[in-house]
């Protein structure tokens, strides 16, 4: 199922990508063998790219130069809330415009998800976070970057209707690939959770490839060995192998309790169970997975 978008793979190819601190992606990229992601995790807020944004890209180029950034830009200020009017109005235009800069220079292609998760309730309004979007999108075309596709990431666990998400939905000029975070299982398992598929009929319904922006063992974890397998990763495998359009997956290599205070979460670190880890690696064997490579090679397997 292909849509011709911005470095969508062609044919059933599945980017792979890990995150989301420097610390547990080399974790991660240790433990998964020969099978390394070729996606890196990076998260900003929109007031502090210029302070921030080079040391969290050069820790990614420390690892390796063949890693393409997937970049969830916040539109929430730390000190101010949200910020949509603002960046629709032009008050934000030096940070995104150092950003621009930053990427062009990368040259290397980029994924960024810009107001990831936008319909959590009460983080943005629809229409103020659609002339953000807009405005972002604009100042990256105007100063011609062709190396960046454009994610619009929702999480379907916050809403009962497909409806309430698609108000925050900019237009398919504007869009290169939709995204969804999934986390607990109950969003994934035998294809039940009718918000969640309603997303993936809209995603085919508008012909763009869905990108797993986040997803993690959520209550389930890995310490359980065989069981935890059982219970999360081979229902998520197995929902990503029944949806066609997706085409990319991120994963959360964290303990939750010890990397974000959120105990109940679990422990999700790959490496730190043999049997979920020995499973996991056998996935990713799959002929269908795009690991780690040069990006001359990527480019090639991907519609620019």
């Amino acid at each position: 199922m292909d849509f011709k978008q911005k470095f969508e793979p062609r044919g059933n190819r599945i980017i792979h990508g890990a995150g989301q601190s420097p610390e547990q992606f080399e974790k991660y990229w240790k433990s998964v063998e020969n099978y390394k992601p070729l996606m890196y995790m990076v998260y900003n807020k929109i007031d502090n790219i210029k302070e921030k944004f080079p040391r969290k890209i050069n820790a990614m180029l420390n690892i390796s130069k063949n890693l393409i950034p997937q970049i969830g830009l916040n539109l929430v200020s730390r000190t101010k809330g949200q910020q949509c009017m603002e960046v629709a109005k032009g008050d934000h235009n030096e940070e995104i415009l150092f950003l621009i800069k930053s990427l062009k220079e990368l040259k290397t292609p980029v994924f960024l998800r810009i107001g990831y998760e936008f319909n959590e309730q009460d983080k943005y309004e629809p229409k103020e976070f659609i002339l953000a979007w807009k405005h972002i999108v604009d100042l990256f075309r105007n100063n011609n970057v062709t190396n960046v596709a454009f994610v619009w990431n929702a999480c379907t666990a916050f809403n009962r209707d497909i409806k309430e998400i698609m108000e925050f939905y900019p237009g398919d000029r504007y869009v290169d690939w939709f995204g969804n975070n999934l986390f607990g299982i109950r969003h994934f398992k035998d294809n039940k959770d009718k918000v969640t598929e309603d997303f993936i009929k809209e995603a085919i319904k508008h012909k763009k490839p869905v990108m797993i922006g986040e997803s993690t063992a959520a209550r389930t974890g890995v310490e359980s060995g065989e069981k935890s397998w059982k219970e999360w990763f081979e229902p998520f495998f197995k929902w990503v192998k029944e949806h066609e359009v997706v085409k990319a997956f991120c994963y959360i290599n964290w303990d939750w309790a010890i990397d974000w205070k959120q105990p109940e979460w679990g422990n999700c670190r790959i490496e730190e169970n043999e049997e979920v880890s020995k499973r996991y690696i056998k996935e990713l064997k799959k002929s269908k997975y795009i690991h780690n490579l040069p990006m001359n090679k990527f480019l090639k397997i991907v519609y620019n």
